[in-house]
């Protein structure tokens, strides 16, 4: 995905904030974004002792294995070294039904002249799939490292992969509404439409520092292999700085898989832990500006002076945007989970762990290889709207941890084995986030939407609330096409409004003869679909029959991902009933997903704006005509809003 160099300098420059306070002032560092969990390990007073030691010249990271394998690394200034791979219990083996810790190395190895070591096991002891040989090294100053080896095992004994036969406990009473068990060709697009999942963050706002990756061919990010979905980070000549990838359960239009209360969701998985590694599963419900966060684990990568130094991972419940019954912020609920205490007391990157929530109308339970780690009420937006699922390994980004594979070749992976949702009822699959979004007004205002053919995310449904700030509406009339009249209008209402019509015809259509897409610009929701029904060049649009005695027109830009200038213009064969300035040059650029208006009178006064306003207007017919092509790319006019001054009290 390719940004304007404005949000690119916006987030650049947040982040190095961010960085800042978090480093001088860690205490503030929750006021300054509210996700006091990033804070953790930084100031922990053993992460001096912790060095990058170990290089592993054979074999090279991420690489397939089989039987015999030697590995060989060198440790300068390390006195002792150990490796361990966990291992599938024995037929026998009924005291560690979790499998065990298998040390690979001889008792008290040490290195030799030159700091260097080797050593050799058989994999084909060990589970098949991927693999993490783990390399620790210590010396009498204190000093120690841990080297991660992440290997894909091609023989070896096939163990406690994929889907069990039996539900998970916790979801009990509910019916399976989905499941994913990765063993067959991926469903994997960058906006989501058509496919299983999205590549990006729905609405925008991917934060991983080596980022989100659209995706770019067969194991970049995404790949299949085995059971297993692989999710690879790496900085490489295609991506010299850094991609990753992140799997949303909705597209772009939020279309796809939801569960509402009560309802149970898990996802197994593993993941290497190294300086930068974030892997995450979590769920987010949104009810307008307000969003309850559920992270079900975060799972803070690397040892050291600076890094997170985790004994385990983190469960928040953010509850965004949400005030308690005296007007205060409503906080989060989080704890640390110390999972070394916990059923076959290993780390996530050492062997696949189930993680799931369930989340019901009283309580919110999460669970870690189904034993519940916390417990707490639900959230109001929990109960009331459904949650989509999100799976991700960022590095890096907003979490402001460093990032150092280096050693790993500039390169990570995590190993997705499959994804469950249950729920007492199915979601409705035309659910769309859009229909929870209270509208500003519920009558006097008519919304004419432009359109295109056959782009059904253009369309706007009733349903959906839609426009600026404080004349958001309901209701809009989608005109399709080109041209054409229209007279079957309604109001904001759905009430039809007799004798008013609409005539529309615009310029720069494609060859197809239909008009145009724009970018989506930041929108979301039900202003997304307003803002795609891009109008190239220019055209007009007639209204007549406007029953209103005075009323304002709205009317709404977009473009290209080039953006440009263009000019509207108001006319009516009363022309002293319209606004006296009957012409406005607008400038489309980055806003962050906001309407702004455009004032300017002249050409080199256009500004950064994406809609226009007429005010104060009286006449029963009024034209609007626009020409989007004077500088720039294409652009041209969304929608046509008019809104009824009298209902809006002014």
């Amino acid at each position: 995905m390719t940004f304007p160099p404005q949000i690119i300098h916006n987030v650049f420059a947040i982040s190095l904030t961010l960085l800042t306070i978090a480093t001088q002032y860690p205490a503030l560092a929750e006021q300054v974004d509210g996700y006091h969990e990033f804070n953790y390990g930084q100031n922990k007073k053993d992460s001096n002792n912790w060095i990058q030691a170990i290089r592993v010249s054979q074999p090279a990271p991420r690489s397939e294995v089989n039987g015999q394998v030697t590995v060989k690394f060198q440790a300068p200034g390390m006195d002792e070294v150990r490796a361990y791979c966990w291992k599938a219990p024995g037929e026998d083996d009924s005291n560690h039904p979790w499998g065990s810790d298998t040390l690979l190395t001889p008792k008290g190895m040490t290195l030799d002249a030159k700091d260097q070591g080797s050593f050799t096991f058989d994999a084909g002891a060990f589970p098949h799939g991927p693999m993490n040989v783990r390399i620790f090294a210590s010396n009498k100053a204190g000093k120690k490292d841990i080297f991660e080896l992440q290997l894909f095992n091609i023989g070896g004994v096939v163990w406690n992969q994929g889907i069990p036969d039996t539900p998970p406990p916790a979801a009990k009473g509910l019916k399976l509404i989905f499941e994913d068990d990765f063993d067959g060709e991926l469903s994997i697009s960058n906006d989501g439409r058509g496919t299983t999942y999205q590549s990006h963050k729905p609405g925008g706002g991917d934060f991983s520092g080596w980022q989100f990756s659209n995706v770019l061919g067969d194991g970049k990010p995404f790949a299949q292999q085995g059971t297993w979905l692989k999710i690879a980070a790496r900085k490489d000549k295609q991506s010299p700085k850094g991609r990753s990838g992140i799997l949303a359960s909705v597209d772009a239009d939020y279309k796809g898989i939801w569960a509402k209360a009560p309802f149970y969701m898990e996802c197994r998985f593993t993941a290497q832990s190294a300086i930068g590694t974030w892997p995450a599963f979590w769920t987010l419900a949104l009810r307008g500006e307000e969003t309850d966060e559920l992270d079900i684990v975060e799972a803070y990568g690397g040892m050291g002076k600076g890094n997170p130094n985790h004994p385990g991972y983190s469960i928040v419940s953010h509850f965004w945007k949400q005030k308690k019954t005296d007007g205060t912020p409503k906080k989060g609920v989080s704890t640390r989970v110390d999972i070394m205490d916990l059923g076959g007391k290993n780390y996530w990157s050492t062997t696949f762990h189930t993680y799931a929530v369930y989340v019901g109308l009283e309580d919110t339970v999460y669970y870690f290889d189904d034993i519940e780690v916390l417990r707490h009420p639900s959230g109001e937006v929990s109960k009331s709207v459904p949650h989509f699922f999100l799976i991700n390994l960022a590095i890096g980004g907003i979490s402001r941890w460093p990032i150092d594979l280096e050693r790993y070749g500039n390169g990570s992976d995590m190993w997705v084995d499959y994804v469950r949702v249950y729920a007492k009822e199915a979601v409705d699959p035309e659910y769309n986030i859009a229909s929870t979004i209270e509208p500003a007004r519920k009558f006097g205002s008519v919304g004419l939407n432009l359109a295109v053919e056959n782009q059904d995310r253009t369309f706007i449904a009733a349903h959906y609330a839609a426009g600026a700030e404080n004349v958001s509406q309901r209701n809009w009339n989608n005109l399709k096409g080109p041209k054409g009249t229209q007279l079957d209008i309604v109001d904001a209402a759905g009430k039809q409004i007799p004798g008013l019509q609409t005539q529309w015809k615009v310029t720069g259509v494609n060859q197809e003869g239909n008009s145009q897409l724009a970018r989506d610009w930041g929108f979301k929701h039900g202003d997304l679909a307003l803002q795609l029904g891009h109008i190239k060049s220019g055209g007009a649009l007639k209204i007549s029959g406007i029953p209103y005695p005075r009323y304002d027109i709205y009317v709404y830009l977009g473009a290209g991902s080039s953006a440009g200038q263009g000019k509207v213009m108001l006319s009516s064969p009363t022309p002293q009933l319209i606004d006296p300035q009957h012409s406005y040059f607008y400038k489309i650029s980055w806003l962050q997903g906001k309407f702004k208006v455009a004032t300017a009178t002249k050409f080199a006064q256009a500004h950064p704006s994406n809609m226009v306003v007429f005010k104060n207007n009286s006449a029963e017919t009024v034209a609007i005509e626009w020409v989007g092509n004077l500088q720039g790319g294409a652009t041209g006019v969304t929608a046509i809003q008019i809104v009824d001054r009298q209902t809006d009290g002014k």
